[in-house]
């Protein structure tokens, strides 16, 4: 029931992706409606599926399946929510492709309840991961955001005044939505690491063993402290702010996939 109602939501992603793509060639509020219509429903299915999975394990995702939905219905909440408190319906055709190229391989791998050994359950546990996956999904946002940001400035610095020079949002506004994704990623992926410090520190038998998925968090980490604080104390803006949001996103990103064994996980994939 769950895989079905996640895969219902997919479907609606699709065809949103499909009308942001149209309303980046041709603005119409018929078709901002629409998009926000399908992403909406969208997630009331994929939210439905997905508490009822994670009910029954604590509220934890286990797997790369359940990461991989859970990122996804994130990425599109905030989206949602950015699209309604902004009205700027053409991220979507960034944002929504996106999304369902983070869902799909997550549909199709084995993604039922799974108990979780005892070793890990700890209280903190949960929080820890919502964290994880909120922050990716602010730095993932973030990301694409920053695309934008360097597509709008190749054509402004080129001064070649096309269709997205006219359908995009502008530099200053692209610039503090970016910061705003930035600053709440942080602060998850900040939570996030103590979080994780006291869980190794009081979990029996498991501490740091500085593999992939530890370093580029620690790394990641440290790229962002040191963004935020060039935009607050340096004044940062604009094209190097993008990149480098990009490039910690891209480090998360492997923090993210390592905490999985992706190779016995596809094994079951047709």
């Amino acid at each position: 029931m769950s895989h079905s109602l996640v895969s219902l939501a997919c479907h609606a992603y699709g065809l949103a992706a499909l009308v942001y793509f149209a309303y980046l060639v041709r603005q119409s509020e018929v078709l901002a409606t629409t998009g926000r219509v399908l992403v909406g429903g969208g997630l009331v299915l994929h939210g439905v599926a997905l508490f009822a999975l994670l009910g029954a394990q604590g509220g934890l995702p286990v797997g790369p399946a359940q990461g991989f939905s859970s990122l996804a219905f994130l990425l599109l909440a905030i989206f949602l929510a950015l699209d309604v408190r902004y009205r700027r319906p053409v991220i979507g055709a960034f944002l929504t492709p996106l999304a369902v190229t983070v869902l799909v391989p997550g549909l199709l791998m084995e993604s039922g309840p799974s108990p979780l050994p005892p070793a890990v359950r700890q209280p903190l546990l949960p929080l820890h991961v919502s964290l994880a996956l909120l922050g990716l999904a602010a730095f993932a946002v973030a990301a694409g955001v920053g695309v934008m940001y360097l597509l709008m400035e190749r054509q402004v610095r080129a001064k070649r005044f096309g269709l997205l020079f006219s359908r995009l949002p502008s530099l200053e506004f692209l610039d503090t939505l970016n910061r705003r994704l930035v600053v709440w990623g942080f602060i998850a992926l900040s939570v996030t690491l103590a979080t994780g410090a006291f869980f190794v520190s009081t979990a029996p038998g498991v501490g740091w063993t500085w593999d992939a998925k530890e370093v580029a968090t620690v790394v990641a980490w440290g790229v962002f402290a040191a963004l935020v604080n060039a935009r607050i104390f340096a004044g940062w803006r604009g094209r190097r702010v993008a990149l480098l949001t990009m490039a910690g996103f891209g480090l998360v990103l492997v923090s993210f996939l390592s905490s999985y064994d992706l190779s016995s996980a596809t094994r079951g994939m047709p």
